[in-house]
């Protein structure tokens, strides 16, 4: 049935058509109050900046598993130099051991002794027998001295074993743990990627100027040139240069230009400076986070020097941040 317009009122496609507008604005209005239908969060530079510290922090315990592999193959590696020369003593020892043995049953089957008694002459009978004793006495040192290799040998093997088992067991650690800092790493990109392109390029940028007086003489001096010098590198994780670094990597060669030698991590290189206040820092002196997941070379005036991230180069930061302070040499 179509109704048309009357004195009355409108007809009933009229109605229809004017209500259709009215119930859809009304199921929009609807559909935005339900649950689970919210916006994405709004990412802020801190959440992003939380994002990359916890990769970096990954990073530091996978380098120091690269230290702790380092330090296993060499020691296998000196065990396994060890047990060969202590095999070829044992074998010496053994085979001169087995030879004296052979040689005297095939010279007396019945004993030295024996032959000795059945002697007529009492002179070379006393003097055989000085001489079995002292054959004898001979006999114990030289099995003395082969069970010690003997024992030695098997105690270094047994290191040996343990110590391949170590290393197999950190290899595996470390795979592990760089599959989380790629994963880490991975997600703070895509929190970086939902900031404003101004965000991000503030965020990127690095100040590599020294606009500013560097009070420091001696090996302070050496670790803190070598290090401006580097002002403008890449961050690489993992990095010890010459032309990508991370933050521990950059503090220990700075420091190795200038003769010292520093541990590869930073919780050991913090451990290896002596411990100071804040308040007491000068030029050359090592700053950290207080988790040691991060640590850079304080310059003065507030200033440090450091590897920040992916995404940054080497740069001039300030304090913020950081929390402890540990003093070279």
């Amino acid at each position: 049935m179509h109704l048309t317009r009357s004195t009355t009122g409108w007809s009933m496609s009229t109605v229809v058509r004017r209500a259709v507008p009215a119930i859809v604005i009304a199921l929009g209005a609807a559909f935005i109050s339900l649950p689970g239908a919210h916006a994405e969060p709004t990412v802020t530079v801190k959440d992003v900046e939380a994002a990359f510290h916890e990769a970096e922090a990954m990073n530091e315990q996978v380098n120091q598993l690269g230290e702790d592999i380092s330090k296993t193959s060499k020691q296998i590696a000196d065990l396994t130099a060890e047990i060969a020369a202590q095999t070829v003593v044992y074998d010496q020892q053994r085979e001169a051991l087995s030879a004296t043995i052979v040689q005297q049953q095939m010279d007396s089957p019945l004993g030295t002794t024996a032959s000795l008694l059945g002697s007529g002459d009492p002179e070379a009978f006393i003097d055989g027998l000085g001489a079995v004793q002292a054959l004898n006495a001979s006999r114990t040192d030289a099995l003395d001295s082969f069970e010690q290799v003997s024992a030695q040998l098997e105690n270094r093997k047994t290191q040996l074993d343990d110590r391949r088992a170590s290393l197999k067991a950190d290899k595996s650690d470390a795979a592990k743990k760089q599959k989380k800092v790629k994963a880490k790493y991975d997600e703070a990109k895509a929190e970086l990627a939902r900031l404003t392109a101004a965000e991000r390029a503030a965020f990127n940028s690095s100040d590599i100027t020294v606009d500013f007086d560097i009070p420091a003489g001696g090996r302070a001096k050496t670790a803190i040139d070598f290090a401006l010098a580097q002002l403008g590198d890449p961050y690489v994780y993992g990095g010890t240069g010459p032309n990508g670094w991370d933050c521990s990597g950059l503090v220990q060669k700075s420091w190795a230009a200038a003769g010292v030698s520093l541990p590869r991590v930073v919780g050991p290189q913090m451990s290896a400076a002596r411990r100071i206040p804040m308040s007491q820092l000068q030029p050359g002196d090592l700053v950290a986070y207080g988790d040691m997941s991060h640590n850079g070379i304080y310059l003065g005036d507030g200033r440090v020097v450091h590897a920040p991230r992916p995404g940054k180069r080497v740069e001039i930061t300030g304090l913020g941040g950081y929390s402890v302070a540990g003093r070279v040499g």
